[in-house]
């Protein structure tokens, strides 16, 4: 666990901050790419880019301090301080596609084309910020003797390394659908595809977290977001599949 990647002075950059932001630089260029491919000018897919990280970010803060709301409560400055980490993804997704849809009808392009661009972008940068997490020492597992586990300083055993597992699905998440996206698809579909994998990839893992406290049936509140996210996305799937059915 190594957090710091800078300091001077009093002045600290943290490896999660760093890792994040190039989660977010790698997976805005691969978007511009496609959207270039797509037709659009750099200035429409940077205003694309500009809404929907901004509003997933502030999205991803919001719910974050939400679920520390006792600790930020005491410590308000801190709401402001990104550097120290804590965004929490499931507000990110719900913020960041929000932000989408109003730039994408303000600038009257494809909605659902523009949804499919940037699901397929996402688990990329994901992926990377997992890195972030793994220096930080955030998003730990629970105790565990395998081999694999791994260990930080602030615990006392050796825990699941959830982060490199975050990582790795993440990763398998981005190729799946960039597969997809080379086979004949409707617009909608790989958006819908990704928050069912995403939903499945965090109910799955989040088994193995230690850092979460569970609430409602025993569930943790990310497998809750993680089952919604799910049930979105089948949905989705099941309405432009009959879509399609009816058209033939």
């Amino acid at each position: 666990m190594h957090p710091v990647c800078l300091k001077i002075g009093n002045f600290v950059i943290y490896w999660y901050g760093v890792f994040v932001a190039l989660g977010i630089i790698v997976s805005s260029f691969v978007f511009q790419l496609k959207a270039r491919k797509t037709g659009y000018s750099d200035e429409i897919s940077g205003k694309i880019i500009f809404y929907t990280v901004l509003s997933g970010i502030i999205g991803a803060r919001i719910v974050h301090v939400l679920a520390y709301f006792h600790y930020y409560m005491r410590n308000p400055v801190e709401i402001i301080m990104l550097r120290n980490g804590g965004l929490a993804i499931q507000g990110g997704i719900l913020a960041g596609l929000l932000g989408l849809i109003y730039i994408s009808k303000k600038l009257n392009v494809n909605v659902r084309q523009n949804l499919d661009m940037v699901a397929s972008v996402v688990p990329l940068g994901q992926a990377i910020g997992r890195i972030g997490c793994l220096f930080h020492g955030c998003c730990y597992g629970k105790p565990s003797t395998h081999w694999f586990s791994i260990k930080f300083p602030f615990l006392e055993t050796r825990v699941h390394p959830t982060e490199i597992y975050y990582f790795i699905g993440d990763l398998a998440i981005f190729f799946l659908l960039y597969l997809f996206s080379r086979d004949k698809h409707q617009d909608g579909e790989i958006a819908a595809w990704y928050l069912i994998f995403f939903g499945s990839l965090r109910y799955w893992i989040d088994h193995f977290r230690g850092d979460l406290i569970p609430g409602m049936f025993g569930f943790y509140q990310t497998q809750i977001y993680g089952i919604i996210c799910f049930l979105i996305g089948a949905f989705w799937i099941f309405r432009l599949f009959f879509a399609n059915q009816k058209m033939i």
